[in-house]
This record gives C-alpha cells, structure tokens and sequence, in this order.
C-alpha cells in the first residue's frame, strides 16, 4: 500500500485527467477501503488514490525560519484501521528534527461536483461556539478537510487553523481544492463511507440520490388548525397568502394535514369527507391556482376502526403481524407486514399511486416513530424468524410508497429522526409535534447532505403557559389558556416573529408557516417571515453536530438516553426514540457563507433566546467583541460590517468588530462582513437576511466611469433598498432601476439607492459616483 517509486507516482499523476473522468461517470459504490498511497520519499512527492480517481496530489517538503523549502529528508508513517470503520493516517515528520525547521504539505484535492469544504471538531469550536453552513464553496479559515458528498469519502488535515482548503475549478462534474498543512509534523487522515459507516448511516448511499435543493418554504395547516380544517379554510389560507404577496417571497407550499380523510385505507386517503365539497381535485387545483405547490399529510398506521382495513383484516390476516395469541390486532392498531408485498399492494401502493395521480407534489408520511417504538418492536419473534429487523420493515414500507411517488415528489418522514429513511425521504422531521427553536443544534451535519431537517412547523406568534404543576413553560396549541388556569402567560411578542422564521433561514432548514389567518392579516406581523424566505440551500461547515446527544445514539447504536435534556412531554422518551429536544441551551451564534461569481460573503446572525429561569423572557445582553480570526476569516484583513435589523453600518474593521448590545426587545441581529474595496460596493439590501443571497443577482464596478451596476430580484410594492459603502471621496450621484423611480441619499461613509417595485421581476440598476 505505501510505495517509494517514483515511477508509481508519476503513472498516477498521469492519469488523474483520464481516471477521474471516469469514476464520475460510474454508478458503483465506492469500496470502503484504504486509499492507494503512492509516496517518493526524495521528491516529497505523495498520491492518494481511491475509486478510480487520484484525490490527492501533494507535495511534502521542509522548510526554515527564512521560507527556504528543502525537498526529502521527509519520512511518512501509515497507520490504517480496516474494521468496520476504515481509518487511514499518514504522519509526516522530519527524518532529523531541527529547530526552526517545520513541515509544509501543499498540493490539489480532487472530488465530486458534490465535494465541499468543512472542519473537523477542533479548539476553534471551543474559542467560539457556532453553527457553520455555506451556500456555495466555503473559503472559511477554520476548513480543515474536503468532504465529498458523491462518493461519501472525507480527507482531513491537523485543525484548528493548520489546515488552508481553497476552491480552486469548479465544472460539471468536479471540484479541485488547493490544500496546504503546516507543522512541526503533519497528519493527514482519509476515511472511506464516511456518513456510512463513520456515522452509522447503514442506507446512506448518496451514490444513488441527489439532496433536495429548492426552498421547501410555505404552509402546513396543522399547528394552527389541526383537524379542525374545511374547504373555506384552504380558501382563505390561499385568498390571504396571494393578497399579501407571500408566494412572491417564496412561500410556495401548502400542505394540508390533519382533518380530512375518511380513514387510513387507499380510500380514506383519496377520497375526502364531507367538509371538503370539492374534494381533494379542487384542493389541489385551487393551491395550484395560485402559485403554490400542493402538499398532504399521510399515515403509515392502521388503527381499529377504519371499516375498510378492519375488513381487510379479517380477509387478508396475513398482511398484517400477528400476536401471540394470533390476532392481528395489536393497541388498538393493526402492524402491516411489509415483507408480503400482496399487502404492499393492498394497502401503501394504492395509496400513493393515487396521491401522486391527483396532483400532489409534497407528501409527509407520518407514523414511523409509532412503528418503531410500538408497533415493529411487539413482534420479536416475527423478526427473529425471518431474519430481519424492525428497520429493515419500516425501510420496506416507506420505500413501497416512495416507489409510487417518484423522485419529483418531496417525501417527508415524520415522526422520531429514523436513519432507516435515508435516500426514501427528501426531509425528516426532527422533533416532537410543535416548534422548538433548539433543534436545529442537533443534526446539523446531516442537513444539505443526508436531506432537509424539518422542525415541524414554524408559528411566529406562539403562546407558552406556566401552571404550578408544571417546572416549565408549555407551548399553548390553542392559544387560550383557559385549563388548568395559568401562573403565567408568555406571549405573543413581535420579536418571535422575527426570530423564529430567521432560525429556520439561518439553518437551511423547512420553514412552514402555522399560523391562523389572521396572524398574517396584520402587516405588523410580517417583516420577519418576508426576510426569511426563501431558505437559501446550503452545505454544513462543519462535519460535526453542533450538540452530539441525539446523533450519538444513532452512531453508536444506543437506546439508552445518555445525557438527553430534561423537557416537556417525558412520556415521549421512548429508548427508539430518536428526537431532538426543541427548548434548552441554544447556539447564540450561527454563520452563513454565501459564495456568488461577483463576491463571497458572511452573515453572522446572533440570537438572544427565551430563558426559562427569566419566566421566558429574553435578557438584556451587552456589546460583545467579535475576533474575526475565531469566524475563520483573516485577522489581516479590512472587513465592512452592516447589521440588517437596525440597518446601521458598523464601519470598517480589522482584526475584530463589536456586536452592539441586546436589550430584551432585541431577538436577533444579522451582521453581513464583507471585504472592504477601494471602490463603492453593496453592503447590504432589504429584501433578505441573507443581506444580497437571494435579490442581489449581479454586481459589478466601472472603475473608468465610476459606475456600480448589477442585476436584483424584487417584490412587487416592497421597498427594496440598496446600501452601498463610500470609501473617502466617493458621493453617490444619480441611480436608475430599469424604469422604476429611484430614491437616493447619501450618508457619510454609506449611500442607498431606494426604489418601490411596480411588479416582482429581476431589474437592472446602476449607481453613478463622484470623486
């Protein structure tokens, strides 16, 4: 496996053009081994070689005090694990160690058009606590390792600023990275199945499916509805998002959940009750109406009581698990074996074959936390009898249903985070019924990668209650807290809803609006979901959960509850459980990298969260010092610092800048960083968190005429405006905006350019200057 030809070497580096071209082009997964390791001890020259395709091309080399570098003298150590989980190390160090003289591996990274940069768990975590992600190749200082997503492979330097990863060639079916390590010796470490086998996702093969890219941004009627819906209901839900323009701000579907089918069987699904006139052809036709993409709610349990499936049954006892005592009832419900696929195509394939001929392009399917923790778990014998799991039953289900729905249909799993859906569902829900804003710590390595995390549901008025029977806050359903009466009422406050839709936008996660009607009604209620959407997809930044506790039991396969955090609703702390609790200690920081061809970006958002010991109520925070060198940016660097909220410039800085203070009004603050030019550039627009990720579309400076021009995608009756950073001498003089009236100021070091648009499209803007 390791090799000191140099002959070697050179045939590797030969046909790195020609292999890679072809492993892209094959389907077969990739081998969880070693990579080849060719390495010229003389030249410092080293190659690792995996699945056809040479993903390292390096060079190792000393190097003095004065930068003079020496080739040779290097020797190289492997060390490699080929267990379950392979792990290859190869250590680096100086055959004579010398004071002053370090090591330095610099060379290219080949992957996938789906590899990316990211860190590994390091003390810059420790330094500064936040969640990373990126849209767009991350240039982030704190990057230590390439992970590429096709292929399921990770290669990684020493962290902690040692490491420099740099994007270098994008096209259409790669990614090349420049990597360069220092040190007084060097580690690099490969591992093979990285999510697979690493993480302990045994169905993870990415090979085989692409993540769901798009914004999954609109509506689900289930938080401020429940069962209680009606056809009128879906009317004015549609009449008030079109009247308030909620589509155009990318709030696009509308999932109707609870109160409308007539039972679990095929016919309960496909055909609805009473309350529902049209049925489920005029639903459908009428969200399409208007813009949106329709969306239904469905079950994979069948309960006692559905005369249909009660029929079935009795004719057919062999499609379902049978107890001891052989009946096939089992806690009221009826478990569905789905290794007879007579049952399959009974009872699942109809159903969603159905659903997918009227119309639907969004489908949840709840049910599998029942499943695992209640019903599969009931039939040990079953199992031990035909050699399968509970997982392996719940993987066969699901994957009947997605089979009939096809790849353009969003497929979300509901119900307990179940790895056994991995590649079957688009999305999974992460938590119990209800939103809580500390979900999105955990498993945040898995979103953008293995699907979409989904919080349930976002409400951006929400209502919490204390009675003296309870050591904690409980989120009111109804809104009226009326039984048992209340100690204290919590809400609802205008900051939630800001706060609660941005955390979504900021973790790239399912914002699905559940409000009542009247909640959006009032314009007062609406500035923070129309900064929050569309969700800009993204990448994590880092290959490690923010909060370990719920993804360890799935990595190290327990049912224990470990060091789970205490909160409402105990009783659904099942050991097959696998959720993540929605209150407790929550990142304060989280950071967006936005990567577009006319710049590369940050947005630093820091959140000031409901407390449980303040009777839920936020605090008044101080200013606090921002060390760029701990986001993973240059300390040597001028960087321009806008907050979005407040729309203050906080100037221009290096090496640090100060967050101002939070009072207890105060939810959230969004900071766009950007390099500092000699040139007027945009600091900021109005129209998204992301300060230009979603509207700013082009950008570009005429140094000879002093122009500033680009393209922006606008809302129709939003004002849209552009700030733009004077640097000393420069006055913004005129603007214009593909026809519409343009509005300009200028304000010391900054200037906008403030236009209404008559109607959403894309326009074409340009800034004029003096000098």
């Amino acid at each position: 496996m390791c090799s000191g030809s140099p002959i070697a070497f050179g045939l590797i580096v030969a046909l790195v053009a020609a292999s890679w071209a072809v492993a892209q082009e094959t389907t077969a997964p990739p081998p969880n081994t070693p990579a080849k390791v060719a390495w010229d001890a003389g030249q410092g020259r080293l190659s690792l070689h995996y699945h056809g395709a040479v993903v390292l091309d390096a060079l190792v080399v000393a190097r003095d005090g004065d930068g003079t570098e020496t080739r040779g003298g290097v020797t190289m150590q492997p060390t490699v694990t080929t267990e379950k989980k392979v792990e290859q190390r190869l250590e680096f160090r100086l055959s004579k160690p010398t004071d002053g003289v370090g090591l330095v591996l610099r060379g290219t990274v080949n992957g996938s058009a789906e590899a990316f940069p990211a860190e590994t768990l390091s003390e810059a975590q420790n330094r500064f606590p936040c969640i990373r992600t990126s849209a767009g190749l991350s240039r982030n200082l704190r990057n230590n390792a390439v992970y590429d997503r096709r292929w399921d492979w990770v290669l990684f330097g020493p962290g902690d600023g040692a490491t420099r990863i740099t994007p270098r060639t994008e096209r259409e079916n790669r990614r090349a990275f420049g990597v360069e390590c220092k040190g007084s010796s060097l580690q690099l470490v490969f591992r093979p199945r990285f999510y697979q086998k690493h993480k302990n996702l045994q169905y993870y093969e990415p090979w085989t499916y692409k993540v769901w890219e798009g914004s999954i941004t609109g509506f689900c009627t289930w938080w401020a509805y429940k069962g209680g819906i009606t056809q009128d209901t879906i009317d004015r839900i549609v009449t008030v998002f079109r009247e308030k323009n909620l589509v155009d701000f990318g709030y696009t579907y509308l999932q109707i959940d609870a109160g409308w089918a007539t039972g679990s069987s095929p016919e309960g699904y496909l055909n609805w009750n009473k309350k529902f006139p049209g049925g489920p052809q005029y639903i459908v036709r009428t969200i399409k109406k208007a813009g949106m993409k329709p969306g239904v709610h469905t079950a994979i349990v069948f309960r006692r009581g559905d005369k249909i499936v009660d029929g079935m049954a009795k004719k057919h006892p062999d499609w379902f698990l049978p107890t001891p005592d052989g009946s096939v009832l089992n806690r009221g419900t009826y478990t569905l074996n789905p290794f007879n696929e007579a049952a399959l195509a009974g009872l699942i394939r109809p159903t969603y074959r159905g659903l997918k001929e009227q119309g639907w392009e969004y489908v949840k399917i709840d049910g599998e936390g029942d499943l695992m923790a209640w019903g599969y778990r009931q039939f040990p014998e079953f199992f031990k009898e035909h050699g399968k799991a509970p997982g392996d039953a719940l993987r066969r289900l699901t994957q009947a249903a997605g089979e009939e729905l096809g790849d353009d249909i969003f497929v979300l799993g509901c119900w307990s985070v179940r790895p056994e859906l991995v590649g079957i569902a688009d999305g999974c829900r992460l938590g119990r019924d209800g939103f809580g804003p500390a979900e999105f710590q955990y498993f945040n390595s898995w979103n953008g990668v293995v699907w979409r995390n989904d919080p349930d549901h976002c409400d951006i008025q929400p209502l919490w209650v204390k009675s003296r029977s309870l050591p904690w806050y409980m989120e009111c359903v109804d809104k009226k807290p009326t039984d048992p009466k209340p100690d204290a009422v919590v809400g609802p406050d205008v900051s939630d809803t800001i706060v609660r839709p941005c955390a979504v936008s900021m973790a790239s996660g399912m914002l699905m609006l559940s409000d009542k009607m009247e909640v959006y009604e009032d314009d007062k209620n609406l500035e923070g979901i129309k900064r929050a959407a569309p969700v800009l997809f993204s990448v994590p930044g880092q290959l490690y959960d923010y909060n370990r506790i719920e993804s360890d039991r799935v990595r190290y396969n327990t049912r224990d509850n470990l060091q789970r955090l205490p909160e409402p609703r105990l009783h659904l702390r099942h050991p097959h459980l696998n959720h993540a609790p929605q209150y407790g200690k929550q990142p304060i920081w989280w950071m967006l990298e936005i990567d577009r061809p006319f710049e590369h970006w940050s947005v630093l958002a820091r959140f000031n969260w409901r407390k449980l010991a303040l009777h839920w109520d936020r605090e008044d925070r101080p200013a606090e010092e921002v060390r760029f060198a701990d986001l993973g940016l240059s300390d040597r660097e001028d960087y321009l610092v806008y907050e979005f909220w407040s729309r203050r410039f906080l100037g221009k800085h290096r090496g640090s800048f100060t967050a101002p203070a939070q009072t207890r009004d105060t939810g959230l603050q969004v900071f766009a960083i950007r390099e500092a030019r000699e040139h007027p550039w945009v600091l900021s627009t109005t129209r998204h968190i992301s300060q230009g990720g979603v509207s700013l579309l082009a950008e570009a400076w005429d140094e000879r005429g002093r122009v500033l021009s680009g393209r922006s995608a606008v809302i129709v009756g939003d004002p849209y405006i552009l700030t733009v950073h004077l640097p000393a001498g420069f006055r913004l003089a005129s603007a214009e905006a593909g026809g519409e009236k343009v509005e300009i100021a200028n304000q010391g070091e900054t200037a906008t350019a403030r236009i209404v648009p008559s109607a959403t499209k894309t326009v074409q803007w340009k800034m004029a200057f003096t000098r």
